[in-house]
């Protein structure tokens, strides 16, 4: 089974009813959000932010297995409530223009953990990981230098950690689900580097800029504050010591 990724907007048929449905099966169904449906259907309804929006689909033998959805912040900024002390910063200040948000990231149960062979790429891995590597070479090429995202503080938050995210605070309530906000440097070579990510494997066009290099910087700091000397792994076993894991699976658990 070989993985194709390919990009599309809201407008793009039958691909954004694809990814409502996936978007209705495994954040409604298996986790148990409450979102807007649309009518008849096992799809959720359009939100404002899919016009200003960037999606990626995943594919395998030509079913749609995997999602994701990405949005530069000057367009439009999905769960902007989450970030509004972070953004305060002078570091998140300095790349404002610059930063994105991923939200929506879903790969249905049978496909989760397995590592394909990536159609276009000399590596195999998972559909989530390709989903994401992908993407993020999208936003780098249309100018991002900071990617937000916000997730449960279980496998997902592991699974993006592993990518080359940092923990950007301690985790925080919201309608009843314990969550963290992380952060991403595009260009944080050294990073990618030193733990192995897929990421480090992009020709990106250029390095951080000094703005970019001091926010990377600032993330750093903000993860070894709470994180201390745990791993992501650890930290997650601890906050979740009791609970059932939000993310119910691997690589997939982003708010809506």
């Amino acid at each position: 089974m070989a993985v194709t990724v390919s990009f599309f907007d809201d407008t793009s048929v039958p691909e954004f009813d694809e990814y409502r449905e996936i978007k209705h099966d495994v954040f409604v169904i298996e986790q148990g959000w409450q979102l807007p449906l649309e009518p008849c259907s096992r799809r959720v309804a359009p939100d404002p932010f899919d016009p200003h929006s960037m999606f990626v689909i995943a594919r395998a033998d030509g079913r749609a297995i995997g999602i994701a959805r990405a949005t530069m912040i000057g367009e439009s900024f999905p769960h902007a409530n989450f970030f509004t002390e972070l953004m305060k910063r002078p570091e998140l200040e300095g790349v404002r223009a610059a930063v994105a948000t991923v939200n929506a990231v879903a790969v249905l149960p049978p496909f989760r953990g397995r590592s394909v062979p990536i159609k276009g790429s000399a590596s195999s891995m998972t559909a989530a990981k390709a989903l994401m590597v992908e993407l993020t070479r999208r936003l780098e090429r249309d100018g991002a230098e900071i990617v937000l995202l916000t997730t449960s503080p279980g496998i997902a938050a592991v699974f993006f950690d592993h990518l080359g995210f940092y923990l950007l605070g301690p985790p925080f309530r919201s309608d009843g689900r314990t969550l963290i906000n992380m952060g991403l440097g595009v260009h944080d070579a050294d990073r990618f580097e030193e733990i192995g990510s897929p990421l480090g494997d992009e020709a990106f066009a250029r390095g951080a800029t000094e703005a970019e290099y001091r926010c990377i910087e600032y993330f750093r700091e903000q993860a070894a504050a709470v994180l201390g000397a745990r791993s992501m792994e650890k930290f997650c076993r601890r906050e979740l010591s009791g609970t059932v894991d939000a993310a119910g699976a691997a690589e997939q658990a982003q708010p809506r």
